[in-house]
C-alpha cells in the first residue's frame, strides 16, 4: 500500500505551477487532499476531472487564522505558497521578496505545528546559496554569507523558512523534510515574459517570433534545471523518507549554459534565430548546481528526465495552450 493512501495532506499553493503536479500525484497515491491557492479554476483547467476530488480552500495564507483552519484536520503539510519571480524581479525587489515570502511561511509552519500535524514538507530553494558557493554545492553552504545578490531577499525569505521548521520541529515534535530545489520546469510553468524564469520565457520569445533572441547575461552562465515530475517524486521520497530536519538538494548533474540552452530551446521550436547577449541585464551565479550525494544516499533520488525530452515536453504543452487560448477554450497557463 503507498505511504500517502488514506492520508490528510493539505497543499498550499496548490494551483501554482509545482503544486498541481504535486496535487495531481497524491491523489494518484490515494491521498485525500486539502488545496489552498489562488485559482481553483486553473487547477481544474490542469487536473480536469481529477480535481473534483480536492477540498478546495481559498484564503489569505498571511492570516493566522486562515492558516489555522487550513491546517486543521491534517496530518501532513506540504507548504508550496509563495511569492515567485524571475531573475529580474528577485534583483529589484529584494525587500518585497523577503517580506511576502515571510508573511507567506510563518503562518502555516506555526498553524502546522500547533495542530499537531505530522509531518510537514518545507520547499526552500536554491536560492539560499552564497554567490561564491562550492560547485557542485553541498547542502552544509546553505547558510553561508549571504545568497547571492540577485536572490538577497527571496534566499533570506527561504532561509528563515527553514529555520522557523526547524526549530517548531525541536518544539513541538513535528517531523520536517526540507529541500532545496534547483531551477524546475515543465507543464503548467508561468510564461509570463516579466516574471517568468529563464525556459519558458525563452520558449515563449521563439514561438512569438523574436529575432534577435535576447538572452540575459553573456551566456556564459550555467544552471542544472530538473523536470517537474522528477522534483515531485523527490519531494514525496523526502517527506516519506527523511523528515529529519536536515535540507536536502534535489537537482540534476546535467549543466547547460545559457548560450547553449537558447540554441536547443530554438532548434526544439523548429526556428533558427539570432541569439544576442545583453550582459548589461542580471544573470544571477556564473554557476549553480547542487551536490546530489543526499538525495541519492537517503531518498534514492535520480532524475528520470534528461534536458532535451523535458524541454519537448514542455514546448508540446505550451504549443496547445496557444491553440486553446486563440480557439476560446479554458487552459492551465
Amino acid at each position: 500500500m503507498s505511504f500517502w493512501a488514506g492520508r490528510r495532506v493539505l497543499v498550499t499553493g496548490a494551483s501554482g505551477f509545482i503544486g498541481s503536479h504535486l496535487v495531481e500525484a497524491l491523489l494518484a497515491q490515494g491521498a485525500r487532499v486539502r488545496g489552498l491557492g489562488r485559482s481553483r479554476p486553473r487547477l481544474e483547467a490542469a487536473l480536469g476531472a481529477q480535481a473534483a476530488h480536492i477540498e478546495w480552500m481559498e484564503g489569505d495564507l498571511t492570516l493566522a487564522a486562515v492558516a489555522r483552519t487550513a491546517c486543521s484536520g491534517m496530518e501532513m503539510v506540504c507548504h508550496l505558497a509563495g511569492h515567485v519571480g524571475g531573475i529580474g524581479q528577485n534583483a529589484a525587489s529584494p525587500s518585497t521578496m523577503l517580506v511576502d515570502n515571510v508573511r507567506l511561511g510563518l503562518p502555516i509552519v506555526d498553524a502546522a505545528a500547533r495542530a499537531g500535524v505530522d509531518r510537514l514538507l518545507c520547499v526552500s530553494s536554491a536560492c539560499v546559496y552564497p554567490g561564491d558557493c562550492t560547485i557542485p554545492t553541498p547542502e552544509s553552504e546553505g547558510f553561508a554569507g549571504d545568497p547571492e545578490a540577485t536572490n538577497f531577499g527571496y534566499g533570506w525569505a527561504k532561509r528563515l523558512l527553514e529555520v522557523q521548521a526547524r526549530a517548531a520541529m525541536r518544539e513541538f515534535g513535528m517531523n520536517v523534510a526540507i529541500v532545496r530545489p534547483y531551477n524546475a520546469y515543465g507543464p503548467r510553468d508561468h510564461f509570463e515574459l516579466q516574471t517568468g524564469h529563464v525556459i519558458p520565457a525563452l520558449i515563449r520569445k521563439v514561438l512569438e517570433g523574436d529575432d534577435p533572441l535576447i538572452v540575459w547575461g553573456d551566456g556564459t552562465q550555467t544552471r542544472s534545471f530538473l523536470y517537474v515530475t522528477d522534483l515531485v517524486e523527490g519531494l514525496l521520497r523526502a517527506v516519506e523518507q527523511y523528515a529529519v530536519g536536515d535540507p536536502v538538494n534535489l537537482g540534476t548533474e546535467e549543466e547547460i549554459t545559457t548560450a547553449a540552452l537558447a540554441q536547443l530551446i530554438s532548434e526544439l521550436c523548429g526556428r533558427a534565430p539570432e541569439v544576442r547577449f545583453d550582459p548589461g541585464r542580471p544573470s544571477g551565479q556564473a554557476r549553480r548546481r547542487g551536490d546530489l550525494r543526499t538525495a541519492r544516499e537517503q531518498l534514492g533520488f535520480a532524475p528520470r528526465v534528461g534536458l532535451r525530452e523535458g524541454l519537448g515536453r514542455t514546448i508540446e504543452w505550451y504549443m496547445q495552450q496557444r491553440i486553446l487560448s486563440e480557439a476560446g477554450a479554458p487552459h492551465a497557463r
